[in-house]
């Protein structure tokens, strides 16, 4: 190959191996090169996959475009010895160099190597071969190296495999504390870390306390109570706002630049942190740290690792917590069930059928708890059609190891509609296995009638309203807007709704007017500006409002009209119970004694209800003296209005006979 041909068209580094001055060197001018040496060089240039070659005794450097990502920071390593580019893994590389040198081939996959091309210690792996260069007389004049980094797929590959080992280790354990230990311990080997381990904070948010740690068994244990001023208030700040903290050096950080803030760093051997925020209810409730006694720089698949590493354990502590308080307190939960107004209940997740159902079953479902706890599809059956489908898969959810709550809507077998709220929990078996899930439904059809909806598109009077009912004890829950308050405004449970329309602009009265059109039984109170308009508040009211308040108003009006629809929506719930307590009595009376009803309900006299149904009037007389007695009737009207309280209509006939 003439010296005209060689290094063309062959891009970066064959423009650079050409341009370098190679007088001074070993090699001497290029046109002096042996010609193994051009034609190696001339296919290493050529190829699209990285590659180096190492000439001569000192291993003089040649490498092509594609290895230049792997030298990092190290890019003028051109015609420098091997020894003198990668001082840092000499040793482990110069065996396997010299093997090539003899002659030797060799293949070797993801060997790991500690390098230090980008200024800090990075760990990494590579899969190459090394293959001897002959020259002309047969003798090994260099090494072809066919190199490939393999660091993402090994480091993807030990993190899966963590997981995965991880997962096992905390099903051994019924510890939550164990478990977080475990887990900090586990975290640190594999991070090679000096400490790992989880805080804790206090009830006032001033301290945090480690209860103990694991280390590498020189950096001493992190375990005690601390303030938590004095490790800056930035990197608080970040993790309360659930964002992981990468410290990588205190010295040169600025949220810990401060001498004394840096000195504490230092001091706790926390040169180098890697926190990761656990947030539980909009709060910080507890952290996982990582920390190095020397600089490191931490890379995004140890944040992402640390942090599902945090977000596992603390779950998996809370099961724990959940599963052993459950497991000691079976036997209070059974007594508490006996006596409770709420139904309990666990159900078996392989066989589908209820274990267990308390007493409250039948007073909210209406049936004997045997009904449900003897067909596995009963409880599908008592819901309302609209919710059947979600609601029917809360087995897979549980499954899943979720807890969750979920409303829907069940029909009795008297045809009344009741509203429950159900909160569905995993329960599992010794092995951590989810074999059954258990649950606690709530009756939310009736209220106590002190739930306010507030629907303001202002945020300052809203939570002026807000304020005010809140401080005379009402429940409040407020709406941005009409639109989003009547997607919902089916579902929600008896209260009064507050409404702010500050103007009568068109859709100001939407909400009253859909609640009219829908026939929904929530009493709406509309606030708004009538600059003197009468007809404002005659609108609101032919709308379906129950009171208009024109601004500015007193507090007191508010509250006074506030309590005047809830209590009507009292009245009406009262009304309602009591139609059911006489509904349910009458669902007690023999059917002779029902039929003696129907016909004292019809206008009938003793005679006239003895005639039809063939039995005497003494019998009648008899029949009558025990509904009156069963109902708490003490005259016959009386039993009318009981009867027409408990959805009973009497006849319109006036005679005897069978009621319509």
């Amino acid at each position: 190959m003439s010296t005209s041909d060689f290094l063309t068209d062959v891009g970066v580094m064959g423009a650079r191996i050409k341009a370098h001055d190679w007088s001074t060197s070993s090699l001497g001018p290029i046109d002096t090169w042996p010609q193994p040496l051009r034609i190696m060089l001339d296919t290493l240039l050529a190829s699209k996959f990285p590659g180096y070659i190492a000439w001569g005794p000192e291993l003089i450097s040649f490498y092509n475009d594609a290895y230049l990502p792997m030298l990092g920071e190290k890019h003028d390593a051109l015609g420098k010895p091997l020894r003198e580019v990668w001082p840092e893994i000499w040793d482990e590389i110069l065996p396997i160099a010299e093997g090539a040198l003899r002659g030797v081939a060799s293949y070797l996959e993801d060997l790991p190597y500690t390098l230090l091309r980008n200024g800090y210690p990075e760990q990494t792996w590579f899969t190459f071969s090394y293959s001897p260069i002959r020259i002309e007389d047969g003798k090994v004049g260099g090494v072809f190296c066919i190199i490939q980094e393999t660091t993402k797929r090994v480091q993807t590959e030990q993190r899966l495999q963590f997981l995965v080992d991880l997962g096992n280790r905390l099903r051994t354990l019924s510890n939550p504390r164990d478990a977080m230990a475990a887990a900090a311990e586990m975290l640190g080997r594999h991070l090679a870390a000096s400490r790992a381990g989880y805080v804790e904070m206090g009830a006032t948010g001033e301290t945090m306390s480690v209860d103990s740690d694991w280390t590498d068994g020189v950096t001493p244990t992190f375990a005690g109570r601390y303030r938590i001023e004095d490790f800056g208030s930035p990197i608080h700040e970040e993790l309360a706002a659930g964002q992981t903290v990468r410290l990588d050096d205190a010295l040169t950080d600025s949220r810990t630049a401060q001498k004394d803030v840096a000195e504490a760093f230092i001091a706790n051997g926390k040169r180098a942190s890697l926190i990761v925020p656990i947030i539980k209810a909009g709060v910080l409730a507890a952290t996982l740290y990582i920390h190095q006694t020397e600089p490191r720089q931490w890379r995004d698949d140890e944040v992402a690792l640390a942090q599902e590493v945090a977000e596992r354990t603390w779950e998996a502590a809370a099961r724990m917590r959940a599963e052993k308080a459950l497991k000691e307190g079976q036997e209070r939960f059974r007594q508490f069930a006996e006596h409770s107004a709420t139904v309990l209940w666990i159900h078996d997740l392989d066989t589908g059928q209820l274990e267990y159902l308390s007493p409250a079953y039948e007073a909210i479902w209406g049936e004997p708890a045997e009904v449900a706890l003897s067909n596995p599809d009963h409880w599908i059956e008592t819901l309302h059609p609209d919710d059947r489908a979600l609601a029917s898969k809360f087995r897979e959810r549980v499954q899943r190891g979720e807890d969750f709550t979920q409303e829907y809507h069940i029909v009795r077998p008297d045809g009344g509609v009741r509203w429950i709220r159900d909160s569905f929990f995993p329960i599992r078996d010794e092995h951590g296995r989810i074999r059954r899930a258990g649950g606690i439904a709530q009756d939310i059809t009736q209220h106590d009638g002190s739930i306010v909806y507030v629907v303001d598109g202002s945020d300052t009077s809203r939570k002026e309203i807000c304020l005010l009912l809140q401080g005379v004890g009402y429940e409040v829950k407020v709406f941005a807007s009409a639109q989003r308050f009547l997607e919902v405004a089916p579902m929600l449970v008896p209260g009064c709704v507050v409404l702010n329309v500050r103007t009568p602009e068109a859709g100001a009265l939407t909400i009253p007017r859909e609640f009219k059109a829908r026939r929904l039984s929530l009493p709406v109170i509309v606030i708004g500006e009538a600059y003197g308009n009468v007809d404002f508040g005659v609108q609101a009211m032919k709308a379906g409002a129950v009171d208009f308040l024109d601004t500015p108003y007193g507090p007191e009006q508010l509250l006074d009209s506030v309590a005047s629809a809830l209590a009507a929506i009292h009245k009406s719930a009262e009304s309602d119970q009591i139609g059911q307590r006489f509904k349910a009595q009458i669902a007690g009376l023999s059917g002779r004694e029902r039929e003696v009803l129907d016909g004292l309900l019809a206008g009938g006299t003793n005679k006239t209800i003895a005639r039809d149904l063939d039995i005497s009037p003494r019998t009648v007389e008899a029949h009558r003296a025990r509904i009156m007695e069963r109902l708490g009737a003490r005259s016959l009207p009386e039993l009318v209005q009981i009867a027409v309280a408990a959805g009973l209509q009497r006849s319109a006939s006036g005679s005897g006979g069978s009621p319509h």
